[in-house]
C-alpha cells in the first residue's frame, strides 16, 4: 500500500531557484528561447518573424546580444525553465530596460518571479523607471504586473531579425526596492 506524504508540495518559491547566468548555461538558453518563442507567440508574430528569431538564437550574434544584459535564470530541480535579462536604457540611461522574459511553462508564476527578481535587482541599481518591449502574446502578463502601454513599434535585434512589440513602462516607488527575494 502506498503512503501518503504530511508534508505538503512545495512552492514555486522553494522549488525555483535563480541565479546568474554563465557562459556554461548558453545552450540550455538558445534551446528555452527558441521553443518558448515557437510555442507561446502563436498569432502574435508570423511564421517568418518566428523562423528570423529562431536563426538568430542559434548564431554568435545572439551569444554577443545576450552578453550585454544582466541575465537571470530560474532553474527547478536542475533544468532551466525561465530567463529574464535587463539593461540600463533609455537616451538618458535613467530607465532600466527589460529586455527579455523567457518561460518553458506559461501560467505557472515563473515568468512573475523572473520579472520580481529583474525589478529588484534594476531598483537596487538605483532605477524607478522600467520599460519592456513586449510581443503582443505577452503585453497582458506585463499589464496585470503594473506596466502601462506607452506605444507600439519595431525591437530591432539584428538586421535581419525585428520583431513588432508594444512598449509598457512602470516606476517603481521610490526609496523602495521591489518585492523579490534574492537567491
Amino acid at each position: 500500500m502506498a503512503q501518503i506524504s504530511s508534508t505538503p508540495p512545495a512552492t514555486l518559491d522553494e522549488l525555483l531557484k535563480v541565479r546568474p547566468i554563465g557562459l556554461d548555461d548558453f545552450a540550455d538558453i538558445r534551446s528555452l528561447h527558441a521553443t518558448a518563442v515557437r510555442a507561446h507567440t502563436l498569432g502574435a508574430l508570423s511564421e517568418e518573424e518566428v523562423t528570423s528569431f529562431v536563426k538568430l538564437v542559434g548564431s554568435p550574434d545572439y551569444s554577443a546580444l545576450l552578453l550585454r544584459e544582466e541575465l537571470y535564470g530560474g532553474w527547478i530541480d536542475g533544468e532551466l525553465v525561465g530567463t529574464v535579462s535587463w539593461h540600463a536604457g533609455g537616451s538618458t540611461g535613467a530607465t532600466a530596460t527589460i529586455s527579455g522574459i523567457f518561460v518553458r511553462h506559461i501560467k505557472l508564476g515563473i515568468g512573475r518571479r523572473l520579472l520580481a527578481e529583474a525589478e529588484t535587482r534594476a531598483h537596487r541599481s538605483g532605477f524607478d523607471l522600467l520599460s519592456a518591449g513586449a510581443t503582443a502574446n505577452a503585453v497582458p502578463f506585463f499589464q496585470r504586473l503594473g506596466y502601462e502601454k506607452v506605444s507600439r513599434g519595431v525591437r530591432t535585434l539584428t538586421h535581419d531579425c525585428r520583431l513588432p512589440v508594444t512598449f509598457l513602462r512602470k516606476r517603481l516607488p521610490p526609496g523602495r526596492p521591489a518585492h523579490a527575494p534574492l537567491n
